[in-house]
């Protein structure tokens, strides 16, 4: 993969986001270094940076993808009221399953939905 300026900006949008952003807010944000970077440069690097291991690509229910500067195994949360992507610690060895079979884990997608606090505030506050 050859590494161009418009990959360059991408990777760094992504790394300096701790908001797990989309496509959409990657181009808006990637736009204020380089204005004239077209939404299709930004999918093309978005899958290629997720594709070689450099940033993480999850896969949100109602199919859009967000990205992920963690490599590190950890799973996440996506509000389905306000649509935020946090990050999940999940508590024991996810290894596990795959020992009976000697299988060896390379990746792992575990994506919780539910309802963040602040969306369960507001809604307790509305009531």
């Amino acid at each position: 993969m050859r590494n161009t300026l418009q990959r360059e900006i991408v990777y760094n949008v992504v790394m300096q986001s701790s908001d797990h952003p989309g496509a959409d807010a990657v181009y808006e944000r990637a736009r204020k270094v380089m204005p004239k970077i077209s939404m299709g440069t930004v999918y093309r690097n978005l899958k290629q940076l997720a594709e070689t291991g450099k940033i993480r690509e999850i896969r949100i229910s109602d199919n859009t993808n967000r990205y992920d500067k963690t490599l590190a195994v950890h799973a996440h949360f996506c509000c389905r009221v306000c649509g935020k992507v946090t990050d999940v610690c999940v508590d024991g060895n996810i290894n596990g399953p795959c020992a009976d079979f000697g299988g060896k884990v390379e990746s792992t997608d575990i994506l919780f939905g539910g309802v963040c606090e602040e969306c369960i505030g507001r809604v307790k506050e509305e009531a």
